[in-house]
């Protein structure tokens, strides 16, 4: 059996959100801050990235990179073993990332997924003069990759990442506001990535993944 695993990887596997943290560091940022939220807790991800993404036109590539190295400093405790759990036990792991490339790929390669699917931000004369979108939902993922799988489990930890939670056989849904999203979905809930790994590893989500 083909077995694929989905992981979000801002506020799922990283203790870190990129447009939070430049939002710290950008002239627009209490804009940005309050696109993001916005995004967050909400079905309108598309339409508030697309005008986070306007309000950051012209910002310095060196913003963009200081930004994104912050990353890796980020990776929660367990996600390395989470992401080596699912591959013990035969999934292919793509993270799936609203987030760019710049960060998305270093972390994914410390992670050792074997995979990651992301958003790539344009620049000219080392400024941001827009964005390649690879997807407007998460589920678009799943619709694409399905043909190639035969079981799909994803994680994730918010609105964004509904219609693919929504769209694989098996979902986890993270954190204390993530309730009545995972209630929605009749997904799986865990408060932390800690406890989500431990019912991954000998629990009821291990009964659930084939």
């Amino acid at each position: 059996m083909r077995k694929l695993a989905l992981l979000d990887l801002e506020g799922t596997l990283l203790d870190y959100e990129f447009w939070e943290l430049l939002s710290e560091r950008h002239p627009d940022g209490e804009r940005l801050k309050e696109l993001l939220e916005k995004g967050l807790t909400s079905h309108s991800w598309y339409e508030t990235f697309i005008e986070r993404v306007r309000s950051i036109i012209g910002t310095p590539k060196s913003l963009v990179t200081e930004t994104a190295s912050k990353a890796i400093e980020r990776i929660r405790p367990e996600a390395t073993a989470f992401v080596s759990e699912l591959k013990r036990k035969g999934y292919t792991v793509i993270i799936v990332s609203g987030g760019f490339e710049d960060f998305v790929a270093p972390v994914s390669d410390v992670l050792g997924a074997d995979g990651f699917i992301a958003q790539k931000l344009l620049f000219h004369n080392d400024e941001v003069v827009g964005v390649y979108n690879v997807f407007k939902d998460k589920g678009e993922v799943v619709d694409k990759l399905k043909p190639w799988f035969d079981f799909i489990f994803s994680i994730g930890d918010g609105y964004n990442d509904f219609n693919m939670l929504a769209k694989s056989d098996v979902a986890v849904v993270l954190g204390n506001k993530a309730k009545e999203i995972a209630e929605e979905l009749k997904a799986f809930h865990f408060k932390t990535l800690e406890e989500a790994l431990r019912s991954l590893s000998s629990g009821e989500l291990a009964k659930a993944l084939k």
